[in-house]
């Protein structure tokens, strides 16, 4: 995959599809409470684009939005709850996301697995039962049949 090629996302029921044009900005692992709160988890992976290389392809009327800071608003899919991107439209917030971009959920994109993560970001606040994740067992689906990880892994093709 390109750089500079367009990528695709969507929600868990498809109604919001969207697109955005490469390069992408930096890919980061976020730790901070707003992230791990607004999905549950433990870390949100953000990578991020100009607004002008954003484009929502379907489902627009069924995007909503919700305000977590008078300067940052999170856009979601009002029919199955998936939230797949944020945006700073004012200036002041302490972790100084950039306005004129829009910050998108890896997680959201169709070609999610050619993103790399280049950095973890509000470290600060990472659950510290994350630390050593890597050394558990790993399983195939969620079946008891346990996958050989002593095999050096290879990238996804692309990468």
């Amino acid at each position: 995959m390109s750089a500079n090629q367009a990528m695709t996302g969507r929600c868990l029921c498809g109604r919001v599809t969207f697109e955005l044009d490469g390069p992408l900005g930096t890919t980061t692992h976020c730790h901070c409470h707003s992230c791990r709160l607004s999905r549950g988890v433990a870390f949100v992976t953000w990578t991020s684009v100009p607004t002008d290389r954003f484009r929502v392809l379907s489902g627009e009327d069924d995007i909503a939005w919700h305000r977590s800071s008078p300067q940052v608003r999170w856009g979601f899919c009002r029919r199955c709850g998936s939230q797949m991107f944020y945006v700073a439209d004012q200036g002041g917030h302490s972790e100084t996301p950039l306005l004129d971009h829009v910050y998108v959920s890896a997680g959201a994109l169709d070609e999610g697995a050619h993103v790399r993560p280049e950095a973890h970001v509000s470290w600060e606040e990472h659950l510290a039962w994350i630390e050593g994740v890597e050394m558990l067992p790993r399983f195939r689906g969620k079946t008891v049949e346990q996958i050989d990880c002593s095999v050096a892994s290879t990238p996804p093709p692309g990468l």
